[in-house]
């Protein structure tokens, strides 16, 4: 190999360096930008390079430009301010210095303050390494806790001890609805038994708090993810049986017809809605004009 062949393969080599280096720190459009200088300029344009990012870092040049905390603004996540200014963590993400980003998100894990489901699991797919194992790590350490005290709850209820103490099975409830939600942290079979405890503890609270109308909505929608339409119809009724002047009754009834596709009981239910002398909410008025362009579309 002639010394021109290896001063090249030196030079392409050391460009690749240069730019896998520079990719970790900064965005990939500025490192592509950069290694092209490096390229096209063997070894005055890496040596102009490193005495410009040199001179920077002498002069803090490279500090992130974060925007300035207002008098009366609030810290992101329920107030709690960390040690340095505040920016929302969504845009925490955008920010191009791995160093700054790695920095905020996993402060805000040891404060304690992340508990966005959204923000972890943008987190665990982030680029950077060190955020994922945070934002795993966080999420299994939840999880373990969640686990730990749904299984102390649930002893407590299938003890036998304090059986018809509705704040034991209250808070069981409260487990429940949070573990379920983690939907995709769980695996199926395990999933689906604690669906079906939520579904036996949400029918026993509606004969020890009938006159809670969200454990009759709960139950209602659990029972039509799992296409029990004939159990869910009959809490409809006793829905409406209970609560004839309230509107999640016509609500309830309309999201059982259209899950069984009954075309005619759902224009059925929802003309009631329309002639009941109820005061209608936003929500109640936008399902019934999206059913009118429905009917106004396939008719």
């Amino acid at each position: 190999m002639s010394m021109f062949s290896l001063a090249v393969l030196c030079h392409l080599l050391l460009t690749a360096a240069f730019f896998w280096l520079d990719w970790r720190a900064h965005s990939l459009p500025r490192a592509l930008a950069e290694s092209v200088l490096v390229l096209c300029l063997p070894f005055c344009g890496l040596v102009i390079l490193l005495l410009f990012k040199l001179g920077c870092r002498l002069l803090h040049l490279y500090r992130e430009r974060v925007p300035e905390q207002e008098d009366a603004g609030e810290a992101f996540f329920r107030g709690t301010e960390l040690d340095r200014d505040i920016i929302p963590l969504n845009d925490a993400f955008l920010v191009s210095d791995v160093q700054q980003k790695r920095h905020f998100f996993t402060e805000a894990i040891k404060q304690s303050v992340v508990d966005n489901q959204n923000i972890l699991q943008m987190a665990m797919h982030d680029r950077d390494r060190e955020i994922a194992y945070y934002a795993v790590s966080m999420l299994t350490t939840r999880m373990e806790k969640l686990e730990t005290k749904l299984f102390e709850q649930e002893s407590a209820v299938l003890s036998g001890q304090r059986e018809e103490d509705v704040v034991l099975l209250e808070e069981y409830v409260e487990m429940l609805r949070e573990y379920l939600s983690q939907r995709e942290f769980i695996d199926h079979v395990t999933w689906r038994k604690k669906q079906g405890d939520y579904i036996g503890l949400l029918d026993r609270l509606l004969a020890l708090r009938p006159d809670n109308i969200g454990y009759y909505c709960e139950e209602i929608g659990q029972l039509l993810d799992i296409r029990n339409f004939r159990t869910a119809e009959q809490v409809c009724e006793q829905m409406m049986l209970r609560f004839p002047a309230r509107e999640e009754s016509y609500l309830m009834y309309i999201e059982l017809y259209q899950a069984e596709h009954r075309p005619e009981d759902l224009q059925r239910a929802i003309q009631a809605l329309k002639a009941s002398p109820l005061e209608l909410s936003q929500k109640a008025l936008q399902v019934i004009r999206f059913w009118d362009k429905e009917v106004r579309s396939n008719g």
